[in-house]
């Protein structure tokens, strides 16, 4: 049931409106000033406001100015009433925010009608925001392991370097690739390597610092790039991962498998000048750590 704030310095007014929209099945606020509005807004989050033009203290202008300045009421639509049809207040109402204007004395259907049209356009501008909300994420997230996808990831981390160079601060980044993956599908079959997959994420995000950015970059190879961390800090995350992945027991079915992660460390350092010359050199590492023996990981 929405909830709608009716706000007139009259409140005989106010109550008379009030009736009108409860019988129509709408829950009722009133404000009998522009201060109480803002007050009642801010904290019971109306789905719709009644705003007469033309109060005492603050005007219903510079009451809707305000309602529209701050984040927690800014979304809110406000109907304006008012016996003044001057175009000028009409158009600067608009102009502020308003959703619509009706004149007094109000006639109650039209209002009706008009409140009816506000409400469905908020509603589809918030059906819009989690749709819009749903294909960002879409766009940056891996499916499988809900890290950030190839592209997302990039794009964060050529951002990180470019900041870390600005500010001369240390950054560092970690790959990581599945030992043996391929003999995980092999054996066990695809839904299984996903399996493995999805708990690297995991073993991933229990890793890392908040800043630190984690990213699946190809099937089953990731990175995490580490801002205002150094080789020995993220020499430390890497091998938190890498002996929590060791532990790990999987199981599958009637089975249970384990899998362990290779991991190549490296810092920015002096003589790179763009975010692939360090992540050139760690995965030269990463490589090393596979011909040392796997289930390694190594920093420099």
């Amino acid at each position: 049931m929405p909830t709608v704030l009716v706000v007139d310095d009259s409140e005989d007014n106010a109550r008379l409106l009030e009736y009108d929209l409860n019988d129509d099945g709408f829950d009722v606020l009133i404000a009998l000033s522009g201060d109480e509005c803002i007050t009642t807004a801010a904290t019971r989050r109306p789905d719709l406001i009644l705003l007469d033009m033309r109060m005492p203290g603050l005007s219903g202008l510079e009451t809707l100015e305000k309602l529209k300045s701050f984040a927690e009421t800014a979304d809110i639509p406000v109907i304006i009433i008012s016996a003044s049809s001057a175009d000028d207040s009409i158009i600067k109402a608009l102009d502020l925010g308003a959703s619509d204007y009706v004149s007094k004395p109000v006639v109650y259907p039209i209002l009706a009608a008009r409140m009816r049209t506000a409400l469905r356009v908020k509603q589809a501008t918030l059906e819009l925001e989690v749709a819009n909300q749903e294909l960002r994420r879409l766009a940056t997230t891996d499916p499988l392991t809900r890290l950030s996808n190839r592209r997302h990831f990039f794009s964060l981390a050529h951002a990180e370097f470019a900041k870390a160079q600005r500010h001369k601060r240390p950054l560092s980044i970690i790959m990581m690739d599945v030992d043996e993956f391929k003999s995980i599908n092999d054996t066990y079959g695809h839904a299984a390597g996903d399996k493995a997959l999805d708990i690297l994420a995991d073993c991933c995000r229990e890793a890392v610092r908040e800043s630190d950015i984690v990213g699946r970059i190809g099937g089953e190879e990731f990175a995490i790039c580490c801002p205002d961390a150094d080789l020995q800090g993220a020499g430390a995350i890497a091998e938190r991962i890498r002996a929590t992945c060791e532990k790990r027991i999987i199981p599958y079915g009637t089975q249970q498998f384990r899998f362990t992660v290779s991991l190549g460390v490296t810092c920015r350092a002096m003589q790179d000048t763009v975010f692939d010359d360090m992540l050139n050199r760690a995965d030269q590492l990463l490589y090393q750590a596979k011909l040392n023996g796997r289930n390694r990981a190594i920093a420099c």
